[in-house]
């Protein structure tokens, strides 16, 4: 797709393409709008018409309409392409009928998804031609026609051969399909992995299938469930089962119930509003939660109601409350083991309706668990009680959620706010876990740079100077200084940032666009001119002034220019130290 990306973006217009997603409202020559990356109730996503890009500088994302969408929908360069040219009419077939068949296939990803798709027509033909398969699923799953096809459930077949022949006919080889994750080889022979098997596709957020689920259709077959190991499209970290279908429901309800497994999923689709994500195979992940995110706060955890998903809704809530999120938590009867259970009774929904109604905060249903599981008259169990609350404590990133918590638990306990904080004190100095998290927090820390980015902003907005400050009278001294900053600023070290932008790299642009934005978005935040050239002498001048320096410590610049650059710092005095 050598020129595709030149294509969309000269036929499109950003904000259009934003829009779309995000409410967005006239902010000087730029628009602005509420973050659709964090949660914020003050505006700072930008978007640039002129320059056509966006930065969101609440989560620090920024870029052109492409990446915009890639990050909005978490979907590849390929699908957004493919997206914006479906949403906006445009023909790109010129760019992609190239790339048909495996030998033309020069991204990996595209490869593999196309080899998914092909194979998922495969299993969903084999469905309506197995009887046993079809029944399993219809009376004993009581799965609707639609929800079949909805979810794309198949079967595949009691045969090493079949699938592997089916798609070297499209021109792929043994190597393609293990790299999928679809086939393996023993000794000198290649075998189909899947097989006798009920299959459950793995949609991405762009309904791209990248993997495979498959029950045993046979009980005595082990195991249970066979998964497609992860590859270059599919991160099982990074995908939420369901969410495909989900998403819109998700956005409309205002929230999410994350349960264990796909059939749960699958279960719940058929009887409620699908508002539910599962985990692919693995524990919930920072990266599930920040997806969650996306879409609502309001998050609801439902797992198993044995010990292991007490312990899952445990080890999820450390994660959540690292993203600052703060999930309730379901609790189900204890007579059901889950929701695939409940779902079997006629009366499921009015005792589902409880559920919800009962909800409570995660943590405080944590603590009902706990002081269930130990013995409260024992003060040492009591102590295992207050050193599993202080983990879940330990890991909230709000000082103030962190203290309301810590005055719940006093409150639970019957003991002044003063020990329970002390004890919590001990226990962060002691224990490994806490050293942990918070070497954790310290490397995903990001570190604000502002000399640099104002320093460029500065420079890149010379016209700030002509029109706020060469108007005031007792300023003139100071317009020359900076005027002859400007003058010698391509004999800098800094040539390679501050040069003219069309002879910048792209990421060079790409920074100093972004520095734009953050400059507009503060200048229109300011009301009237005389507060704008405040934030001009207060901001720009005094990088202005570390920039000078830099020239100076330069050895490659001459003697001459220094002096001048020395003389000129003079007119502007005090204002230059301020």
């Amino acid at each position: 797709m050598a020129n595709v990306a030149e294509f969309i973006l000269d036929n499109i217009d950003i904000v259009d393409v934003v829009s779309r997603r995000v409410n967005l409202k006239r902010a000087g020559s730029n628009f602005a709008g509420l973050s659709p990356f964090q949660h914020e109730k003050t505006p700072s996503f930008m978007v640039s018409p002129q320059k056509q890009i966006f930065k969101d500088f609440s989560s620090g994302i920024g870029g052109n309409a492409i990446s915009f969408v890639m990050e909005y929908e978490k979907i590849d360069f390929r699908d957004a392409v493919k997206l914006i040219a479906e949403e906006h009419r445009l023909d790109i077939s010129k760019y992609t009928k190239a790339y048909n068949y495996s030998k033309d296939f020069v991204d990996e990803k595209e490869k593999i998804k196309r080899i998914h798709k092909l194979a998922q027509n495969f299993f969903t033909d084999n469905l309506n031609k197995s009887p046993n398969a079809l029944d399993y699923l219809q009376n004993q799953r009581k799965l609707s026609p639609q929800i079949i096809k909805n979810f794309g459930i198949g079967y595949a077949p009691n045969s090493n051969y079949d699938l592997i022949t089916k798609l070297k006919e499209k021109w792929f080889n043994e190597q393609d399909l293990i790299q999928a994750s679809l086939i393996k080889k023993w000794q000198s022979d290649f075998y189909s992995f899947f097989r006798n098997r009920i299959t459950f596709p793995i949609f991405d957020t762009r309904n791209n299938i990248v993997g495979f689920s498959a029950r045993v259709l046979n009980p005595e077959d082990q195991p249970k469930y066979l998964n497609s190991s992860e590859h270059i499209a599919f991160e099982k970290s990074k995908i939420l089962y369901g969410i495909n279908f989900a998403k819109d429901s998700i956005k409309v309800h205002n929230m999410l119930i994350l349960v264990e497994w796909q059939m749960d999923v699958i279960a719940l689709a058929r009887l409620w509003l699908p508002i539910w994500v599962a985990t692919c195979w693995t524990s919930v992940t920072a990266h599930h939660f920040k997806l969650m995110k996306r879409y609502t706060e309001n998050i609801y955890i439902l797992f198993d109601n044995d010990d292991a998903g007490k312990n899952a809704t445990f080890n999820a809530l450390k994660i959540a409350y690292r993203e600052n999120m703060y999930p309730k938590m379901i609790s189900l009867p204890k007579e059901f083991k889950d929701i695939d259970d409940l779902a079997n009774i006629e009366t499921w929904l009015d005792v589902f309706n409880t559920c919800i109604k009962d909800s409570k905060d995660a943590f405080l249903q944590i603590y009902e668990l706990l002081r269930i599981k130990y013995d409260m008259s024992s003060p040492i169990d009591k102590q295992k009680l207050f050193n599993d609350m202080f983990e879940l404590i330990a890991n909230v990133d709000n000082y103030t959620i962190q203290e309301h918590y810590k005055q719940l638990l006093a409150e639970k306990v019957w003991l002044p706010y003063e020990v329970v904080s002390l004890q919590f004190r001990k226990y962060t100095q002691t224990d490994w876990k806490f050293e942990l998290v918070r070497k954790e927090r310290k490397e995903e820390k990001q570190t604000w740079k502002p000399d640099r980015e104002s320093l460029s902003a500065a420079l890149f907005y010379e016209n700030i100077f002509e029109k706020y400050i060469e108007d005031k009278e007792n300023w003139t001294n100071l317009i020359l200084s900076v005027k002859s900053i400007w003058k010698y600023r391509e004999n800098s070290i800094l040539q390679k940032v501050l040069e003219k932008t069309n002879s910048l790299s792209q990421e060079e642009i790409k920074e100093l666009n972004e520095i734009q934005l953050r400059w507009d978005k503060e200048l229109t935040d300011l009301n009237g001119d005389e507060k704008k050239f405040i934030s001009i002498k207060n901001v720009v001048l005094p990088v202005l002034n570390t920039w000078l320096k830099i020239i100076l410590k330069n050895p490659n610049i001459t003697h001459e220019i220094k002096e001048n650059l020395r003389n000129s710092m003079k007119y502007a005095g005090k204002y230059w130290s301020s």
